[in-house]
This record gives structure tokens, sequence and C-alpha cells, in this order.
């Protein structure tokens, strides 16, 4: 059989240590791996299926977030969720996606501004609905603008904090202004439109 030659649109190359970064952070960030639960090398490299070395680069990657707590030779273990330092990091990241809105929406071609427009729609009804993934959908809404902006420095400020915050979230639907989220996502469903 012949080899195949490559295709003009070849797929781009991903470091094991990004592979392994992102699946932890999604484990964290979803709830899979809870507050305050300690990470075992021989766990995670069981689990992810690959050798200590992209595990500690990535555990250091995600301590350098605030996802995961470092005490060295004592031990390593899922950060605690605080109120206060959501609402700092959320006071923070309300400043970045003001930035977003005004340089995002402006660079977004019509036809992401149309979809966009629809997942805030169904973001906001879900908000209604008292949803508290609606929150951490409407905060990648933002992400979006984020990438919109074509500045990469803002990009990978942007991106960590809002992963903390999302991490951060109260996971109880009575610790949530549904109201106020629910104003956000109709001022910027509002901004999409114009």
């Amino acid at each position: 059989m012949p080899v195949p030659k490559p295709s003009a649109r070849a797929t781009p190359r991903r470091l094991l240590r990004d592979v392994v970064f992102e699946q932890m952070r999604d484990a964290i960030v979803d709830g899979t791996l809870h507050p305050g639960e300690r990470l075992n090398d021989d766990d995670l490299v069981a689990w992810l299926g690959v050798s200590r070395t992209p595990i500690r680069e990535a555990v250091a990657r995600l301590h350098a977030a605030g996802l995961v707590e470092v005490e060295a030779n004592r031990y390593t273990r899922i950060a605690s969720l605080s109120e206060e330092d959501h609402r700092q990091a959320s006071k923070l990241l309300g400043g970045y996606h003001q930035l977003a809105e005004q340089w995002g929406v402006t660079n977004l071609p019509e036809a992401e501004r149309a979809t966009l427009h629809k997942q805030l729609e169904a973001i906001r009804a879900r908000l209604e609905a008292r949803d508290v993934d609606a929150v951490k959908d409407l905060l990648d809404v933002y992400g979006a603008l984020v990438h919109a902006s074509s500045n990469d420095l803002f990009t990978a400020a942007e991106e960590p904090l809002r992963t903390r915050v999302k991490f951060l979230t109260p996971r109880d639907a009575s610790e949530v202004d549904f109201d106020a989220e629910a104003q956000r996502a109709t001022a910027l469903a509002s901004a999409l439109a114009q």
C-alpha cells in the first residue's frame, strides 16, 4: 500500500503535557476531582496513562492557576473553594470581560456574532431555570470575545483566570445571583446584536 501524502491541512501537533493539563483542568472544573482531594502520582499515572513527567508539569501549571495546592514533601491536592477568592477573581475577570466586549465584538464576523447571540439566548433561559453550569457557559462566551480581540497577551491572561473563576463558582444554586448573571447575558446579547 502506498503511503498517503500529507494533506494541505495538517493537524497541529499537541504536546502531551498540554493534553494532560487540559484533562486534569477539566476534571477539576467539572467537579470530577473534588476540592481538597489529594492527588497521588501513581493514581494519576494510571488514570491518564502517561509518565510522571507530563503530570508533574501539568500540576505545576494547575498550581500557578490556583487550582492545585502544593506543599513540598507533604501534599498535592485540589484547591479549596473560597468565597473571597471567588469574589476577587470574579471582579478582575469582570474587568477583563468589559475589555473583551469593547475589543472583541467588533472583530467578530457576522456568522460568529449570530452564533454567540443564539448561545446567549439559550444561556439566559438556563439562567432563568437556575442552572449553575449556565454561569460557566456565559464566561466561555466572554472567552470567545477575548479570543476575537486578536490580542495574544489578553488571551493568555484571561483564560487561566476564567478557569479559576469557573472552578470557584458555587455549586449550590442558592449561592448564585442568577438575576445578575441573566442581566449580563442580556446586555452582551444586545451588544452582539448591534
